[in-house]
């Protein structure tokens, strides 16, 4: 199921020309530097109406001198996937018929057995095949490893699309801290701060992840003491809790649209966003309870009645009390 880190892996290279350039060079493509590209649509679905099929990344990519433009698309596979030996070679066919261009299919993996599964040849049809797709893949074995700072420095974006790749290193830590060195070199803070959290978001492993945060606290920690320093220290505090409620929103969305999945209930586009879009925790809560004995969408999605257990957010101790029992007024709650 797509996740944070799956999502910015594929995500990531389209937004950045010079690193997809150094990617696209190591699958030997003879792509020149300075290409340009343009984001395309990533729904797939023949009818809409019974279901839907989602690409990762799809891109038409523009060599600098114009002339022979082709289609990219960019599968991120973080494990073995079988359903994938179908979808794929459905994938290259329609984007062929819908742009008439070459289609390079590109499988990013962070383990080398999910990138040996994914490089195989799949072939469809009877004796000689009829249709043979044979997926490009970055993985371990052929994305290199950064060691030193200075590589990591020349090219922070590229840097970082390795680091995803090696994330399931026994080393991860040292990579993980020659990145955050060249990291902490770069004087546009902004962009320093906005790259730090995408390598987070990045990371498949909650283990790497922690060794990630240490590196950062290490690194970027503003001085305590100072104005400037305690503000963005108890920015960051704040920042860190609205980040954790957004990701347990997260969660229940994507455990509700699965739920609803196994369930067999029709989910079209504008369901999903419904869903996605949703940031009321409690309300997600009643979807999901809903969704196990729902047969329709409508019964999941009906308005809140007086009957449905809906929890009310949480209140800070001074928002709640008890009603008065007596002329003193409202006493404190019992919590």
């Amino acid at each position: 199921m797509p996740n944070v880190s799956h999502d910015t892996l594929h995500g990531f290279l389209p937004g950045r020309p010079k690193a997809l350039n150094r990617a696209l060079d190591l699958l030997d493509l003879g792509i020149p530097p300075g290409v340009t590209t343009e984001t395309l649509p990533t729904d797939a679905s023949g009818a809409p109406k019974m279901f839907t099929r989602q690409m990762d990344s799809v891109l038409r990519v523009v060599r600098p001198d114009g002339r022979d433009p082709f289609i990219l698309l960019v599968e991120a596979q973080t494990g073995i996937e079988p359903k994938k030996e179908t979808s794929w070679p459905y994938y290259v066919a329609y984007l062929r018929d819908r742009y008439k261009l070459e289609v390079v299919l590109l499988v990013l993996c962070v383990d080398t057995a999910t990138a040996a599964w994914a490089a195989r040849p799949l072939r469809t049809g009877l004796g000689r095949p009829t249709q043979v797709t044979v997926p490009h893949v970055l993985g371990p074995s052929n994305v290199p490893r950064v060691s030193r700072v200075q590589d990591a420095s020349a090219d922070l974006d590229f840097a970082a699309f390795c680091l995803w790749i090696h994330s399931n290193d026994p080393d991860i830590e040292g990579i993980l801290t020659v990145v955050g060195e060249a990291l902490a070199q770069d004087t546009d803070r902004e962009a320093r701060d906005d790259l730090a959290g995408l390598i987070e978001d990045g990371l498949s492993s909650e283990h790497a992840r922690k060794i990630w945060r240490n590196v950062m606290e290490t690194l970027f920690t503003p001085r305590r003491g100072t104005i400037v320093g305690d503000a963005r220290l108890a920015g960051r505090e704040e920042g860190r809790e609205e980040g954790r409620e957004e990701g347990r929103v997260k969660e229940k969305t994507e455990r509700l649209l699965h739920l609803m999945e196994r369930r067999g209930l029709s989910l079209t586009d504008e369901t999903r966003q419904r869903v996605t879009t949703c940031a009321d925790a409690p309300l997600l809560d009643l979807w999901f309870d809903r969704a196990i004995d729902a047969t329709t969408l409508d019964e999941v999605f009906a308005a809140p009645s007086s009957t449905d257990r809906v929890p009310a957010p949480a209140q800070s101790p001074e928002h709640t009390a008890v009603p008065s029992q007596g002329p003193t007024g409202p006493g404190p709650s019992a919590d």
